[in-house]
């Protein structure tokens, strides 16, 4: 299961295009002119999905939120009993509801080299859980539908053990006849129905809510849709296996306008059998600056970029080494401006993405904030060379990385 997870087949262009990011220098006349900088929303973070196969067993994935690339895939033990919604609340804690209602808690060891369980899945209720889905905002909100009703309760621990941590049960509304269900957010939820619409939910404090129909069709062939947030959809099509990615602009303004399809590069275009999928809430985010960072000034943007890269992954790519890997080959291929333009292919910015729309993954400010595209390079190095010094490596025996 894990090789046909990994292996999934992407198609040929798209690996094609991954592949080919900003081959050969820019000229003179590409870097002459900066476009003018705009207001700096940047994106960062990672995307981690947990499943359950059919079979019974959990399962962990990674997706490198630049390009939509499934970075690795862990299998696990089979859970012991039958699932029916899960809901994750963090890296190491998984709720998963059975067909006959109980409730468990998966306690996750380790997701790094493989899925190890800390120990067999804790039952935290007995019945009661009927709820055909569960999603975790990652604020403390954990929701639910069951026959339409959507409920709301309140998760005050990491690690809940029963009715002292799992609480405050509050009926939002009836009428939640849904497809799929993930929080995006802070009391923030995105559904689809079997029509093919997408909605945006934001529920208040009160237990009052307010829907933004985002899609009216389209949406119908997922059957299961998650969000690490940050404006940032992945869906499931369940005929075919395919996972496919979308970056919404702005989560909260309630139009579906401004969601980028980024169908010609999907995750997969098969092998995601699992029944139930549940993303890591809250892990991808985007913020905006009050003083956005000079673009023009190319030491400035050098010291973001290495400032970045040393926070990268916890930290793991901190050194001198590294640095110097990463500061010659964005030296080679844009010279650091934000505004390079190769006059040989639609590669663009800092890092030379191919496209430059590519970055709008990490924000909608792609073209003219050079943090939006160092944060999207380095995604983009990790999920693929794993390392600055191994992109390096690789544009120099092949002037591409």
């Amino acid at each position: 299961m894990t090789t046909t997870l990994r292996q999934a087949a992407r198609t040929s262009a798209v690996a094609a295009l991954s592949a080919a990011i900003g081959a050969g220098l820019l000229t003179a006349a590409s870097v002459a002119t900066a476009p003018t900088a705009q207001a700096a929303t940047t994106c960062s973070g990672t995307a981690s999905i947990y499943g359950i196969l059919p079979d019974g067993r959990l399962t962990f994935s990674s997706i490198t939120p630049a390009t939509g690339q499934l970075k690795k895939v862990h299998v696990g033990v089979d859970l012991g009993f039958e699932p029916k919604a899960m809901a994750t609340l963090n890296f190491n804690t998984v709720l998963v509801t059975s067909t006959t209602g109980a409730l468990y808690r998966v306690d996750v060891r380790t997701n790094n080299e493989s899925l190890v369980l800390e120990r067999p899945p804790v039952k935290i209720f007995d019945s009661g859980w009927t709820h055909d889905k569960l999603t975790y905002d990652g604020h403390g909100h954990l929701y639910g539908t069951a026959g339409g009703l959507l409920l709301q309760y309140l998760v005050s621990q990491p690690k809940p053990t029963g009715s002292a941590h799992i609480g405050q049960r509050k009926e939002i509304g009836t009428g939640f006849v849904l497809k799929t269900l993930t929080a995006v957010g802070d009391d923030r939820l995105l559904a689809t129905t079997s029509a093919g619409a997408l909605y945006s939910y934001k529920i208040g404090s009160d237990g009052s809510w307010d829907r933004d129909d985002l899609k009216s069709t389209g949406w119908s062939g997922f059957d299961q849709v998650v969000s690490p947030g940050g404006g940032l959809y992945y869906g499931r099509i369940e005929a075919t296996g395919a996972m496919y990615w979308y970056k919404d602009a702005n989560p909260a303004d309630g139009s579906g306008a401004d969601i980028a399809y980024h169908n010609d590069t999907p995750v997969n275009t098969g092998g995601w059998t699992q029944e139930l999928l549940s993303a890591q809430p809250a892990t991808f985010s985007c913020t905006t600056a009050a003083d956005p960072l000079d673009g023009k000034d190319i030491p400035a943007v050098k010291a973001a970029g290495r400032d970045l890269m040393n926070k990268h992954d916890g930290g793991a790519w901190n050194s001198s080494t590294q640095w110097n890997c990463l500061e010659q080959l964005w030296d080679r291929e844009s010279g650091w401006r934000y505004w390079a333009d190769n006059p040989n292919s639609t590669a663009y910015g800092i890092p030379q993405a191919l496209p430059g729309s590519k970055m709008d993954a990490f924000g909608d400010d792609w073209r003219t904030n050079p943090v939006t595209q160092i944060k999207w390079g380095l995604s983009y190095i990790d999920g693929r060379y794993d390392t600055p010094c191994g992109a390096w490596t690789h544009f120099l025996n092949n002037n591409w990385y």
